[in-house]
């Protein structure tokens, strides 16, 4: 069904250039910044044909001669663009000028003539629609609708001409006003339009979503519904119906009756009442299987049409169908891409949540990633660029492991739904959730193929871990591990420096990438194998009675671990901090000024030449790591010490007087000793009755194995973040020959382009202008950091909801035990370790910890972050140090406060709030 609009009815009424006045038939997409988000969607869909009442749009170039005529109006937008989003008063008080100001303001007398001479071309009979459309509106990514004001039902001249002045007015509502300043978009920019629009008088009306918006699943279309106008259902005054339909075979998945107590009804005068509906009419359905057919079927039409999934807005009268307004659905999580090649569906898991670094990276970031790892690559000729792995998917910046193939193998996804869920228990319970549903299962026959892959990628590695298991001697992991690394950096690094800087060293330094991660899993995987399994053997072990032992003692044989790479960083950290300690010039310069600046000036203060010899030792050492150090575009130790400054400077801040220089190292040594007594305990217990022997000899065999193996969890990490560090100077190199050739306008962009994007760049003459794509997609990332990253997602969106703790105290925040104890304490809120300083003994928050945040675990009390499991980095390094942590804990820098007292329940995972907080 089209729209029905008038031929006669001029293009536009204009002042000068711009129109003044749109007819929806003359609008297409591209006058957005005429018509704003909601006047461009009309218009697209009445030139589309699809079944839009008539109306016209009053455009930005009136509200624009509107403006002109506020005398304050430079005054009022410099106090809108001084907010900050922060201060909620200030915003009000802004707000409420301006409207103020604009309220006296006359409408133009050109504006006035446009708007009532077309609204007599279109009908005076009617009633109509007077609804705000701003520039900033209905989006593609980002949907700022209801911040403006919308009225029904008008009537007469008067009437209308006073609704479009509240709906510009309304551009500066309180909660618009804010809500911009929050999201960086600046007010002089917005503009607003005023749609007019023939009101339709529905006896039915709803919203229609072509991808469920709550499950993300894109091939369920979600319908909520009631009687009258939708105001009532937009407004939140009935509980409406919920009707969800199979997109693809119309079936009915779900029909939820909802208690629909009122109607909105328009009054024959103008305005709107509220009608309170009999029993038998509010609960009854609202639509009928047919009338859900026809909306699916519309739905999908415009889907189609836009290209992406939509939150469309309908309303049925006499029978016929009418829309009345769409907008793109923007709480939906992207789909991972490149798309299945297969028609079954694919199960992913974040690679982010599992590596604790759950930011969007740029391009060659994921490039670096998908060179890397090893499995799931094509074929390439001997000529060819290196492959990059089909197993890694790219949604919002992120990277995503695909998992189908393994999954839809019965003993396979016994295993590896068992080891993930192990490491991390979100990601184990949303893989066997959509690994249970019908589309999965439909695909399993496939299984076959991807045993026979996974044994021939993983039978070497479980040989190798099964000799270590049984009869490597443990002791000589570490030296083998040490030995290897070194001779893959020195490979590495003379690989680089034999070819010329540039487009050669770029093409060396991504053949490096490519053989890397083949050989570290094969050699060093393996000892991160053995801790594991033995761990978990031991655990076995224990609660069966085989041997002696308590759940303390577990506990204890987890800390203290010997050999590991991070925890020396750590404990480096902490002798840093000793050596500034006795100096209180250098501590207060370290605290006062801006890190490089400190360190610079450090050498003229007492102990700081002392301090800075240190300093340079442990850059040599740990220079190239830092926060998020899997992405190659984040900066290292070396590059930004403010982290680690930060670190000392918690450290020494607040620490007690008496606090005895070394304390962090012979804490760390307490704690192994405890394990070693512990070990000797266990097997002495074990050591009882016929079979003591055997069980006391298994028992010391397990006990090596696991402090071993998982005091050797971070070396492969480490090697790989140094070879990262190469790769990153040569890349650094050739973003500076790009910059010297104009291609780039700083080195930093280098990282928005993909290996093959830099070579060919280099390779021109003249060098190709990448600074407009450099700034798009500097502009996709800003906008992907704003997204909340899945642990887990299907190929059709759907991301599973976990079941709810039963066993939790009231208000209590639910999460992973990862490190056992309790303690309670003072909130810290971390969001940027580089910028924000925990003082020693606080408990730390934060969004999710890599080894670039572990500096700070030295003085951490306890341990509190959103993502993360079991055998996820901080969880080791919690446990290794003895602090409590719970982990994956939902919204836990939004819900804990900096300055709130908290008890952290490391044992049984779950974080109390026991007062507000600073104010």
């Amino acid at each position: 069904m089209s729209a029905v609009e008038p031929t006669h009815l001029t293009a536009s009424r204009s002042t000068g250039m711009e129109p003044l006045i749109l007819p929806f038939e003359r609008i297409s997409a591209a006058d957005l910044p005429r018509v704003g988000g909601k006047g461009a969607n009309l218009g697209e869909m009445a030139r589309a044909g699809f079944p839009v009442p008539p109306g016209f749009c009053v455009t930005t170039a009136a509200f624009d001669a509107f403006l002109a005529g506020c005398g304050e109006l430079q005054a009022l937008y410099a106090q809108l663009e001084a907010l900050d989003g922060k201060d909620v008063e200030a915003a009000r008080r802004a707000a409420e000028s301006t409207r103020a100001a604009l309220g006296r303001a006359p409408i133009p007398p050109a504006v006035a003539d446009a708007v009532l001479a077309t609204w007599r071309e279109l009908g005076t009979e009617a009633c109509w629609a007077v609804r705000s459309s701003a520039t900033a509106e209905d989006l593609p990514d980002a949907s700022f609708a209801g911040q403006q004001d919308t009225y029904l039902n008008i009537r007469g001249a008067e009437a209308l001409l006073d609704a479009v002045r509240r709906c510009w007015v309304s551009l500066f509502t309180d909660r618009a006003v804010l809500y911009r300043a929050r999201s960086g978009f600046g007010h002089h920019g917005v503009r607003l339009s005023v749609v007019i629009q023939r009101m339709v008088l529905p006896e039915v009306s709803g919203i229609l979503f072509t991808a469920d918006p709550i499950t993300g699943r894109r091939g369920t279309v979600s319908i909520d519904a009631g009687f009258g106008l939708g105001e009532a259902l937009v407004s939140g005054l009935i509980n409406a119906d919920l009707y969800k339909v199979d997109k693809e075979t119309g079936e009915v998945l779900e029909v939820r009756v909802g208690d629909k107590a009122l109607a909105i009804r328009p009054r024959p005068e103008g305005g709107t009442w509220e009608e309170r509906l009999p029993e038998a009419t509010r609960r009854a359905r609202a639509l009928d299987d047919a009338a859900l057919r026809e909306l699916v079927a519309l739905g999908v039409r415009i889907e189609t049409h836009y290209g992406k999934p939509q939150d469309i807005e309908w309303c049925i009268e006499a029978g016929r169908l009418y829309v009345v307004q769409t907008r793109p659905i923007t709480s939906l999580y992207p789909l991972p891409e490149p798309a299945p090649d297969d028609e079954g569906l694919h199960v992913y898991a974040s690679f982010g949540h599992i590596q604790m670094m759950t930011d969007p990276m740029p391009p060659l970031a994921v490039q670096v990633w998908q060179l890397m790892i090893p499995f799931g690559r094509p074929p390439t000729g001997s000529g060819d660029a290196p492959s990059e792995t089909r197993a890694l998917a790219l949604a919002g910046s992120r990277l995503f492991v695909d998992l189908t193939s393994v999954l839809r193998h019965p003993v396979l996804r016994r295993v590896i739904g068992g080891v993930l869920g192990h490491i991390y228990e979100n990601v184990g319970q949303g893989l066997e959730t959509l690994a249970s549903r019908p589309a999965f299962q439909r695909g399993a026959s496939r299984g076959r193929t991807s045993m026979r892959a996974f044994g021939r990628f993983f039978l070497p590695i479980m040989a190798r871990v099964l000799a270590r298991l049984i009869a490597v001697n443990p002791d000589r992991l570490l030296p083998g591990v040490e030995a290897f690394s070194e001779a893959r950096i020195a490979e590495a690094r003379a690989r680089l420096a034999a070819v010329a800087p540039g487009e050669a060293r770029l093409r060396e330094a991504r053949r490096v990438l490519s053989e890397l991660f083949s050989r570290v899993i094969y050699v060093l995987a393996p000892n991160i194998a053995v801790g594991v399994i033995g761990d978990r053997l031991l655990h076995r072990l224990v609660q069966r009675g085989v041997l002696i032992g308590t759940q303390e003692d577990l506990s204890a044989l987890e800390r203290g671990l010997p050999g590991n790479i991070t925890t020396e960083m750590d404990l480096a950290v902490g002798d840093l901090a000793d050596r500034v300690r006795p100096h209180p010039a250098l501590a207060e310069l370290l605290r006062s000024r801006p890190a490089t600046e400190a360190l610079a000036a450090a050498r003229d203060v007492e102990g700081g030449p002392g301090f800075l010899e240190a300093w340079r030792a442990f850059i040599d050492r740990y220079g190239m790591r830092g926060p998020g150090e899997i992405d190659l575009s984040r900066p290292r130790y070396k590059d930004d010490p403010a982290p680690l400054i930060a670190a000392i400077v918690g450290g020494i801040g607040s620490a007690p007087a008496h606090r005895s220089a070394g304390e962090h190292r012979a804490h760390h040594a307490a704690l192994a000793a405890k394990a070693e007594a512990t070990s000797e305990r266990l097997c002495a217990a074990s050591r009882r009755g016929l079979t003591g022997g055997l069980r006391a000899a298994l028992a010391r065999r397990l006990v090596r194995v696991v402090r071993a193996g998982m005091g050797l969890r971070e070396h492969p990490k480490f090697l790989l973040v140094r070879v990262l560090d190469l790769v990153r100077d040569s890349v650094r190199e050739a973003g500076a020959l790009l910059v010297q050739r104009g291609a780039l306008a700083r080195v930093d962009d280098v990282y928005l382009f993909r290996f093959e994007e830099l070579i060919a760049a280099l390779e021109a003459s003249p060098a190709p202008d990448l600074r407009p794509l450099a700034e798009e997609r500097r502009a996709t990332l800003r906008r992907d950091a704003r997204r909340s990253p899945p642990f887990v997602m299907a190929s059709d969106g759907e991301i599973p909801s976990l079941a709810a703790r039963v066993d939790l105290p009231p208000g209590a925040l639910s999460g992973t035990a990862a490190s056992a104890g309790v303690v309670e304490g003072v909130a810290r809120v971390v969001l940027d370790p580089a910028s924000e300083v925990l003082h020693a003994g606080e408990i730390l928050v934060a969004p999710h910890t890599d080894p670039g945040w572990t500096p700070l675990f030295v003085h951490a009390a306890g341990l509190v972050t959103e993502v993360g499991g079991l055998m996820t980095h901080g969880s080791v390094v919690a446990r290794e140090y003895g602090i409590p942590a719970v982990v994956s804990v939902t919204g836990a820098t939004q819900r804990i406060r900096t300055g709130q007292r908290i008890r952290v329940e490391g044992t049984r995972g779950f974080v109390e709030l026991l007062d507000g907080g600073a104010p």
